[in-house]
């Protein structure tokens, strides 16, 4: 599987908020997560890097 985890990045260091990524979209300040089995979860925040070879989203999230 080559999906990807989606991670918080907090002041004591990442909080996965999804496993298995399957798709992204950003709209309007907006992360929108899928996961491979349909679950969604929307994060108000910026995607900060993609770590394409670790399988990891880091996002900042929005206060």
């Amino acid at each position: 599987m080559c999906e990807s985890n989606a991670y918080v990045l907090t002041p004591n260091g990442e909080k996965m908020v999804m496993e298995n990524v399957a798709n992204m979209k950003v709209d309007s300040g907006k992360i929108f997560l899928t996961g491979l089995l349909g679950d969604e979860k929307t994060i108000s925040g910026i995607i900060q890097e993609i770590k394409l070879l670790e399988h990891k989203i880091l996002i900042t999230e929005k206060a």
